[in-house]
């Protein structure tokens, strides 16, 4: 039988539970080191996708497998799915799970772009900077691409932010050639 709840209602009801037993961050990570399982190990998808191995006894090879990586709560998440999409649905519903839990805990998530490495100290600093403009935890990550020449680029979530040294020298020209 084909299940009919939907990843958004699963990981609303995953959220909701483990929020209510005070174990968001211990399910967040157990979720996380899961769904990261599910990307890199092709044996682990196909024990997912196994329809001939009881939901019960997933949930409990999960446990034993994992050991201290593994919450009962996303075990049984895990358990309830089966068939060739079900690594698709159950990464779907830990980026679900995920949003809800960076805007329970006010996190957002930035990614930088720089022309030249950044020392860790200019890295916690900008993370600083970061938190106390936005108002937020940022979750910051950075690149380095000469080909920017200098400044940065931002994205924070869907938001893209250009102030690198390429980007101006391009809206000089385009401004240049429209006169």
């Amino acid at each position: 039988m084909k299940h009919k709840i939907s990843p958004k209602n699963l990981a609303q009801a995953l959220f909701d539970v483990a929020e209510k037993n005070n174990s968001l961050n211990q399910v967040k990570h157990s979720f996380a080191h899961l769904d990261e399982l599910i990307s890199d190990n092709s044996q682990f998808r196909a024990f997912i996708q196994s329809k001939k191995i009881k939901a019960s006894n997933k949930a409990e090879i999960l446990g034993k497998i994992l050991l201290e990586q593994s919450h009962p709560l996303v075990n049984e998440i895990f358990s309830y799915f089966k068939g060739s999409n079900a690594p698709n649905e159950l990464h779907k519903t830990f980026i679900l799970f995920d949003s809800l839990y960076k805007k329970r805990k006010n996190i957002v998530e930035v990614r930088g772009v720089v022309s030249s490495k950044m020392s860790d100290e200019e890295i916690l600093s900008l993370k600083a900077s970061l938190d106390d403009i936005l108002g937020k935890i940022t979750k910051l990550s950075v690149e380095t691409d000469p080909s920017i020449l200098g400044g940065i680029k931002l994205r924070i979530e869907n938001t893209f932010l250009d102030a690198s040294i390429q980007n101006q020298l391009q809206s000089l020209r385009t401004g240049l050639l429209q006169k």
